[in-house]
């Protein structure tokens, strides 16, 4: 029976084998910078005008580039972690394959480091009797170039196993499940293990399972998600409303297993969300596949953030019309078959935002380092992720709507990279620019990030180059207030790919 995947509010299902994770207290869906998406802050619009794009200059719109991406370089890989019995108990604890060291935990589902140096990963929760997670359960196991332990991962409520009590779950940092589960993609915060939050745009959620159809449950913000099983596209969305509520999202599947993905659509301007569990009728959660060994973070605007991708000459923002999941940045992760961590903001600028002729106070290196967008006091762990490649698009704003920033973007910019840098000693920066800007404003941008390349040669930074997306044609159709389409991003993406490839060896 082929599969039927909708979005909605379903009905309670019953399930055989039930990841449960509790509730977590809400946070405000406000917002810091655009509004609701729209270009400058507050604002609740687009990006640009109507029409946008002037035949002759830049168009005054959001850029944007979405992030993600990672993987352990040289570092131990951890195996599993240990065998389990069928009471649910792990035998040895496991050790960790190759060089990265190994863990041993004090009682098993232990994680190994996954960096270079080989520090143990933090110990995993041991499964009791029954199943369900002790002390840790979607425990950590740093995948950081480093070697050093990641961040606390979630863990399983109690129940949160099958009745046989063989579906415990040891969790990496990054996500990565190692037993029956879900893996996690992008900026979660685990603070409250038992309901994980997210907000920024293509945060998504992996799952593999054996059964004839899937329920998640989730609460937060009003946003929309994709989703994916089977490798096929939902033919419609997935919208979550308020409150928490369970959403049917595969139903009348053929028995089997089935990959499953719930990818979110909109950015984190529109607020954060928290997931819950996963539901599974007619059979049970499998470990979910492995995450990519290749990463990728991108740090962008609209366009990264997929505004006005499925608009056509449109205007103004709407949930409906954004789709981070056919973005450059996606599609280029998931050509590489790479992990994908995406920092967009529609109307963000590198120094000064969308139609902000002096400096923003939320610009993106303002931004940058949060869990949440629209959490003002999160605060991001780099050392749970290490992307083998940071790709830069901003700029386009700063250029929107009063000419060149100057030397104040300029000095941002270098800033910028040089955190990051600090961040990621060993990371390929790919500094970028497009396709939403021409002309004179395209020029000094240009100028602007090739003098920063340079600068940063000059201090012996050569890990770095410069990627220019043509300027889009009319001729291949423009999205809502001048964003670039799907065909466009389809284009972008490919040059992406294969700057990556070079630089990288891919």
């Amino acid at each position: 029976m082929s599969a039927r995947i909708y979005s909605g509010i379903g009905t309670a299902v019953v399930a055989v084998t039930t990841l449960l994770l509790g509730q977590a207290c809400t946070d405000s869906p406000s917002s810091d910078v655009g509004g609701s998406g729209g270009r400058s802050a507050g604002g609740t619009g687009g990006t640009s005008a109507t029409g946008g794009m002037t035949a002759s200059g830049g168009s005054s719109t959001t850029g944007g580039m979405t992030a993600s991406g990672g993987s352990p370089t040289t570092g131990g890989m951890t195996a599993s972690g240990g065998s389990f019995t069928t009471g649910g108990v792990t035998a040895s604890g496991g050790s960790s394959v190759g060089a990265g060291g190994k863990s041993s935990g004090s009682g098993g589902l232990a994680t190994a480091g996954r960096g270079d140096s080989g520090t143990a990963g933090a110990t995993g929760g041991t499964l009791a009797a029954g199943g369900t997670s002790g002390s840790g359960g979607l425990a950590t196991g740093g995948r950081g170039d480093g070697g050093t332990a990641g961040a606390t991962g979630g863990t399983l409520a109690a129940g949160g196993t099958s009745g046989s009590g063989d579906a415990g779950t040891d969790t990496l940092s990054d996500g990565s499940a190692t037993q029956p589960g879900v893996r996690l993609s992008g900026r979660f915060n685990l603070a409250d293990k038992s309901s994980p939050s997210f907000g920024w745009s293509d945060s998504a959620v992996f799952a593999r399972f054996e059964g004839t159809g899937a329920t998640l449950r989730m609460d937060g913000s009003p946003n929309q998600f994709q989703v994916v099983i089977d490798g096929a596209v939902a033919p419609s969305v997935l919208k979550i409303v308020s409150g928490t509520n369970q959403y049917q999202v595969a139903t009348g599947l053929s028995g089997g297993t089935h990959e499953l993905i719930v990818w979110k659509r909109t950015e984190g301007n529109q607020g954060d969300n928290r997931f819950l569990g996963l539901d599974v009728v007619g059979g049970q959660l499998l470990a979910a596949s492995p995450a990519p060994d290749r990463l990728i973070e991108v740090y962008g605007d609209s366009i990264t953030a997929g505004y006005g991708l499925d608009g056509q000459n449109c205007s103004g923002y709407q949930q409906d019309r954004q789709n981070s999941y056919l973005t450059y940045a996606a599609v280029a992760a998931r050509t590489l078959s790479a992990e994908l961590h995406a920092i967009a903001w529609s109307g963000i600028g590198m120094y000064r935002n969308y139609n902000e002729s002096g400096p923003s106070t939320e610009n993106m290196p303002a931004v940058y380092a949060r869990i949440s967008a629209v959490q003002k006091t999160s605060s991001w762990d780099f050392s749970t992720w290490h992307p083998h490649a940071v790709v830069v698009n901003l700029g386009t704003n700063d250029a929107s709507t009063h000419g060149d920033p100057g030397a104040p973007y300029e000095t941002n910019y270098l800033d910028f990279v040089r955190t990051l840098r600090q961040k990621y000693p060993d990371t390929f920066f790919v500094l970028t620019i497009g396709p939403m800007l021409s002309g004179d404003s395209l020029t000094f941008i240009r100028n602007h990030i090739q003098s920063v390349i340079k600068t940063r040669a000059g201090e012996g930074d050569s890990k770095m180059s410069y990627l220019e997306f043509p300027t889009q044609s009319p001729s291949d159709g423009i999205g809502c207030d001048s964003h670039p389409n799907a065909t466009t991003n389809a284009k972008m993406a490919t040059a992406l790919v294969s700057e990556l490839k070079t630089r990288l060896s891919w």
